[in-house]
């Protein structure tokens, strides 16, 4: 697999800035004015994309009468799902006016696409990049039309194994795209559950880049995704926790979602290379705090120096006192004071 990958202007890839989402694929409500107030919110936050989902409810149920549960502020709703994903759904024109609309933000918008519908909506706007569902892994028909595409896809991982994520890399290189970025998620509250450390693992395992998608509204576990190599951040942003429709209890408001592009921002800033390599202000009060060889009494010309004569105070200048045992048993070539430095040229 590439390990850069362009979506748009925006490069992915262990060298360049972190790739922040906004996931807002149900947050948008299906609302043509809150969904470009996400866009403004996400662009505001310097977010690099939106990422939404194209829902086509008659190609992927086939039980019209499963329910879905979820949280709101105002406690939990219960819903038909197949009525309530009916709901969520723009026109092709509504697609094409959000998609030029961000292009007017200058960021990004790409989408899940679980069903043949979705592809063609996809190409018909001119989506730069796919994102792929944990849900769709065994639905490789799918897969196998996206990735002939040639273009960038988002892989959730989710509910699998190893071998079903190397099925996907299999299928993608039998298609010749080997344009993946697979987005650790989970979908469990506990974190003896969460297993971060399948981000190195995958990277390693498939030589590929990886990311993680966010499921809750904490920090913790995304700050530690980013430490362990994700290049790669989806987060659900809303306008509001309080409007109807779910996984809006779920995610971040404007300002926050500000604050947290930023704080990740900066944590990306603070792993800097693999190397070490002190910072500035280290080796500034390094110049305080380091010792240097003195004088650790009067010591007149010709005298042989021994250990006591000798000690290293602060600061760092003149000579390290690791050398200390290279002064003893030398004869000072000058008469040296309490605490006054010695150099080479005095012995």
């Amino acid at each position: 697999m590439k390990k850069e990958i362009k979506i748009g202007p925006k490069s992915i890839g262990e060298d360049h800035p972190l790739f922040i989402i906004a996931e807002t694929g149900v947050t948008c409500n299906y609302d043509l004015r809150i969904t470009k107030e996400l866009i403004d919110a996400a662009h505001e936050a310097g977010a690099d994309a939106v990422k939404f989902i194209f829902w086509f409810p008659e190609e992927i149920m086939s039980d019209k009468s499963v329910t879905y549960s979820y949280d709101t502020v105002h406690g939990k709703k219960t819903e038909n799902m197949f009525e309530m994903l009916n709901q969520l759904r723009f026109t092709l024109d509504e697609w094409r006016e959000i998609k030029e609309y961000a292009d007017r933000k200058n960021i990004i918008v790409f989408s899940t696409v679980n069903s043949p519908g979705g592809i063609e909506y996809a190409e018909a706007i001119g989506l730069e990049a796919y994102k792929l569902s944990s849900w769709d892994y065994n639905y490789l028909p799918l897969w196998r039309r996206i990735a002939a595409l040639g273009k960038p896809m988002l892989v959730d991982t989710g509910p699998v194994n190893a071998l079903e994520v190397g099925k996907v890399v299999q299928l993608a290189r039998e298609q010749g795209n080997d344009q993946l970025c697979f987005l650790h998620c989970t979908h469990t509250p506990n974190f003896q559950e969460m297993n971060l450390r399948a981000i190195p693992y995958m990277r390693f395992a498939f030589n590929a880049l990886v990311g993680y998608s966010a499921e809750g509204l904490k920090d913790d576990v995304d700050i530690m995704a980013v430490a362990l190599g994700a290049v790669v951040v989806e987060k659900r942003l809303t306008i509001s926790r309080g409007l109807p429709g779910h996984h809006h209890i779920l995610a971040k408001e404007p300002k926050e979602f500000q604050a947290y592009v930023q704080m990740l921002r900066n944590l990306q800033s603070a792993l800097g290379v693999y190397d070490l390599r002190p910072s500035p202000a280290d080796l500034k009060e390094r110049q305080r705090w380091f010792r240097h060889l003195v004088a650790n009494r009067d010591i007149p010309k010709g005298a042989l120096l021994t250990p006591e004569m000798l000690e290293g105070k602060r600061p760092e200048k003149g000579v390290s006192p690791e050398y200390l045992d290279l002064f003893v048993g030398r004869e000072v070539k000058r008469d040296l004071k309490y605490n006054e430095a010695i150099s080479w040229e005095d012995v």
